[in-house]
């Protein structure tokens, strides 16, 4: 079995975002084009299609780029593949819309062993996250000319990390209070 070329771009595309997702920054499709030296034209539609699968956050204009909509840990290589891919028919007889002109389908056994197989391909592949694929961040960010100091625009904050609001309201008035 091979994935398309379209397949093999989207995932460039999510482990670059996965590299980038600890420092909170967006990428823009041509910092990712150059990064892999693909066409931007291609990057484009893939871009698009992954936002609109929720897979990523896209934002326009001038400080505009892309970003994952989720943690790289919570995103499985299965998912994307599967939102990529289009066909998983490993022969013609599994791909019910072609006719194949088989003349021993009804009594062949290949095509559920094929089946079993790619079935089995892909539970491999619902078991490692975006997260997983990536062995050392910091080398796959050097390799990709990343920066790993750039804008951050996600800012995350803990409710637990918030104090009450009463104790807010409180440090307010002994600020009022000392001005």
């Amino acid at each position: 079995m091979r994935l398309t070329v379209y397949t093999d771009y989207t995932l460039r595309v999510m482990m670059y975002l996965a590299v980038a997702w600890p420092t909170g920054r967006v990428a823009t499709i041509d910092e990712i084009a150059g990064a892999y030296d693909i066409s931007r034209n291609h990057l484009t539609k893939i871009v698009h299609e992954l936002g609109l699968n929720g897979f990523i956050a896209t934002t326009r204009g001038r400080a505009g780029g892309a970003m994952l909509a989720r943690a790289p840990n919570e995103i499985s290589i299965g998912d994307i593949v599967r939102m990529a891919e289009k066909d998983f028919a490993v022969v013609a007889c599994h791909d019910t819309a072609v006719p194949h002109g088989c003349q021993i389908f009804a009594a062949c056994n290949l095509k559920r062993v094929l089946a079993r197989a790619v079935d089995a391909f892909m539970a491999e592949l619902d078991g490692m996250t975006l997260q997983d694929a990536i062995t050392v961040p910091t080398v796959a960010a050097s390799l990709l000319g990343m920066s790993t100091q750039e804008r951050p625009v996600r800012v995350v904050r803990s409710r637990a990390a918030l104090p009450p609001p009463e104790a807010s309201a409180k440090r307010s008035l002994r600020a009022a209070k000392a001005r």
